[in-house]
């Protein structure tokens, strides 16, 4: 997949639905994909952590495939992939830059400070780490798209 840039542009919807999955799973990471094109969201896909474990996450491999296949259909690209750190690790862990394996995806950390979620976004590629800008924009879908 080709470099999507440093920049993310998130619907208010598609921000709220990460939201939502990662408080209902707060005592696990939760994780997920994000697919759009332009930089700009157009789906979100939350995905069942197999591990249910508060420091490591791993996709079902079916609604992971079952997710790409979709987004493959639409012609929309992966544009992140998203999990939280529900033990309050702010940033990227050692673990999530090495086992990074889409180079060009932006990669979403949501974590907590004072009890209210946060995200941030990486473009991880062979162990280099560049942070990523991310804006909400209104919900609207242009047609076109």
């Amino acid at each position: 997949m080709a470099s999507l840039g440093t920049t993310l542009y998130l619907r208010r919807i598609h921000w709220q639905m990460m939201l939502d999955d990662i408080t209902e799973r707060d005592l696990e990471e939760a994780c997920g994909l994000i697919a759009g094109v332009d930089q700009t969201s157009l789906e979100v896909y939350a995905v069942t952590n197999i591990l249910h474990s508060p420091v490591r996450y791993r996709m079902d491999p079916e609604q992971q495939l079952k997710y790409f296949n979709q987004i493959d259909d639409n012609h929309w690209d992966l544009l992140a992939i998203y999990h939280s750190h529900p033990q309050g690790f702010k940033r990227l862990s050692a673990i999530d830059i090495a086992e990074a394996s889409y180079p060009g995806v932006i990669y979403l950390i949501w974590s907590q400070t004072n009890g209210e979620w946060k995200c941030q976004g990486y473009l991880i590629d062979k162990g280099l780490v560049e942070k990523v800008e991310i804006f909400q924009i209104e919900d609207e879908i242009d047609e076109t798209e």
